[in-house]
């Protein structure tokens, strides 16, 4: 009896330790993609191209809104004096104007199919995969099992900084630098 308690608590200790050594071999890290982008050269020149691009999207905008304001500010003026198919026909003209405008706006600013998306995820797409990669590189070549991310609401609430692979990602895609090479 005493030595199947014996035994027991031998496998139950042996248990206990292999767990605890199985725990110990798992690796997690973590990294700052926001902080990846805004370093990155190349991830920098396409926000700037996007910026450039929406920011002539957004005059175009401005344009048509002061030209509707500016017609629809003549006819408030002039109503009075019109008559009844003049001032349906303007009306007319000016639904045409805003419709237009809301057109334009939707074509390219559309939150699921409009250009900005659709031009923003063709740009950062190769970026965002090159970041993919040498994450899973750094993670592969120091052990890591685990790597999150910081930003984007992923939900870490205390992350040490030995544990940030953010520099060594960044020094991956910068550089080209491997642990391998």
């Amino acid at each position: 009896m005493k030595k199947t308690l014996l035994l027991i608590g031998i496998v139950a200790s042996l248990t206990v330790a292999a767990s605890f050594a199985q725990a110990q071999a798992l690796k997690i890290g973590y990294v700052d993609s926001e902080k990846i982008l805004a370093d990155l050269p190349e991830a920098q020149q396409a926000v700037k191209e996007l910026e450039d691009l929406i920011r002539g999207w957004n005059s175009e905008l401005t344009k048509m809104d002061t030209t509707f304001q500016r017609e629809f500010d003549d006819y408030q003026k002039k109503k009075a004096m019109m008559n009844q198919a003049s001032s349906q026909a303007k009306e007319q003209e000016l639904n045409e104007l805003r419709q237009r405008y809301l057109q334009y706006q939707a074509q390219k600013f559309d939150p699921r199919q409009g250009e900005a998306v659709t031009e923003r995820e063709k740009r950062l797409a190769p970026i965002r995969d090159r970041i993919l990669k040498a994450i899973e590189g750094v993670a592969k070549d120091d052990g890591y099992s685990f790597v999150f991310d910081k930003a984007n609401d992923a939900m870490v609430l205390f992350a040490d900084v030995k544990y940030d692979l953010t520099y060594q990602v960044l020094d991956r895609l910068k550089r080209g630098v491997t642990k391998g090479k």
